[in-house]
């Protein structure tokens, strides 16, 4: 079997959620215990860091394992979807898993999925490939990031030194439920008995209530990272912040967009667990952990793709949640300069709600990823003129949508293209630029 055919294996022969527009998504555990039984259960060795949450989980995860690489431990790094490529899933110590292991465990499991024997989910079998991967290459601890929720996640097989809820916020809501509060039931899922829990946002009392019953019917300390005030100040300089911390001195943060504040938190304050948990974790790792976080393969967070003539940047936030922080930022950005959106956005998303937050003389392009989750282009279009947006079209490929971008504006000095909407509309678009 190739590394082609192996991946070929993964879509066809399970469902992925992107491709059936969420009707792969199958909660419980029973399945996924089933499949890494047949491996040796490889995720009862591993130490772990179980992170969940609406937004901002992806970061925080990055932020950790780079903090613990920099400490001189060897990481794992289970995070999901990809944006390029399938082996950004898993990583140890920053370096994707190689294709060969990839195929070597597709070949292993083939027979026993073709003939029945386990009937998991593309993600579920993705979990299973990250723990067995981690296993084998001996890692210290591993991080691992929730795919959808959290009590019913593939990944809450674990028992981790410490547990994660970045924040709650509406999304998913035909699967985790349609009001905060049981959406951050489904998030306080990842608790277990006795082990620290850190949650990054603790304003909305409906999410607080919610893991605070769960942490104290579990005996779980539980950390409101948001209360805590680690970090003093903090200010913009060269497209990095500067912090001011309690516990870690100054740091640097090479993560624009204001929310990533908030991660840095939550962050700090699950390294100081961490440190009561026993792992020596040096100050000058943190900081080093910090500026180095990009090398775990984070991506698409205000990434700038070029510079200029036209400045080109994107974004893989999909939600309202992120996208309260999103619009803000282009609302600043268009005080500096003409900006140009290209926007596409999958079905079951509140895409009213998001668009809602734009200013109505901003242009877009909309367009739509090819994936069966995705809103149609001129549909897209038209609820924006419905809302008022005055200078919107429609073209539905992502490489026509970018050139017909790159001829906006010319001969009125530099401007900004902004990409986003859609963790797989910014994965297609990483493709076609790095193709080029």
């Amino acid at each position: 079997m190739t590394y082609h055919e192996a991946i070929d294996f993964l879509y066809t022969e399970t469902k992925s959620f992107e491709e059936t527009g969420g009707d792969a998504y199958k909660p419980g555990l029973e399945r996924v215990e089933a499949l890494l039984s047949l491996f040796g259960n490889p995720h009862k060795a591993l130490r772990t860091i179980h992170v969940a949450g609406t937004n901002g989980k992806g970061s925080v995860s990055s932020l950790i394992a780079s903090v613990l690489q920099a400490s001189g431990y060897k990481v794992g790094l289970f995070t999901s979807p990809h944006l390029v490529d399938f082996r950004e899933r898993i990583r140890v110590n920053g370096e994707m898993i190689p294709e060969v292991e990839v195929t070597a465990f597709v070949e292993r499991i083939a027979h026993a999925v073709r003939s029945r024997k386990v009937e998991p989910s593309f993600f579920e079998l993705t979990t299973a490939m990250a723990f067995d991967y981690f296993q084998k290459r001996g890692t210290d601890y591993a991080v691992i990031e929730t795919g959808m929720g959290g009590r019913l996640d593939s990944t809450n097989v674990i028992t981790p030194l410490v547990s994660v809820i970045t924040n709650v916020s509406m999304d998913h809501t035909r699967y985790l439920g349609n009001t905060l509060e049981k959406i951050a039931y489904e998030k306080a899922g990842i608790i277990k008995p006795s082990v620290p829990v850190v949650l990054g946002r603790s304003k909305e009392p409906e999410v607080r209530n919610v893991v605070e019953e769960t942490a104290g019917r579990l005996s779980s300390p539980l950390v409101l990272a948001d209360r805590k005030q680690e970090v003093t100040m903090y200010f913009m300089s060269d497209n990095v912040y500067r912090l001011s911390t309690i516990h870690f001195g100054n740091l640097t943060l090479p993560l624009i967009g204001i929310y990533q504040i908030e991660n840095a938190v939550t962050t700090l304050e699950t390294i100081l667990l961490l440190r009561e948990a026993g792992l020596e974790i040096p100050q000058e790792a943190v900081r080093e952990g910090f500026v180095r976080v990009r090398e775990q393969g984070l991506r698409a967070r205000l990434e700038v793709i070029r510079e200029k003539d036209p400045r080109v940047i994107t974004d893989s936030g999909h939600n309202p949640g992120s996208w309260v922080y999103l619009a803000g930022y282009l609302n600043d950005l268009v005080k500096e300069r003409p900006v140009v959106c290209i926007l596409g956005f999958s079905e079951d998303k509140d895409i009213r709600k998001v668009l809602d937050l734009l200013p109505r003389d901003l242009p877009i392009i909309f367009t739509n990823a090819h994936t069966a989750r995705a809103k149609n282009a001129t549909e897209l279009r038209r609820l924006a003129e419905d809302l008022g947006f005055k200078k919107c079209t429609d073209i539905e490929d992502i490489s026509s949508a970018y050139i017909y971008a790159l001829d906006m504006d010319k001969g009125a000095g530099d401007f900004t293209i902004f990409v986003g909407g859609s963790f797989y509309l910014v994965g297609e678009f990483l493709r076609l630029i790095e193709t080029k």
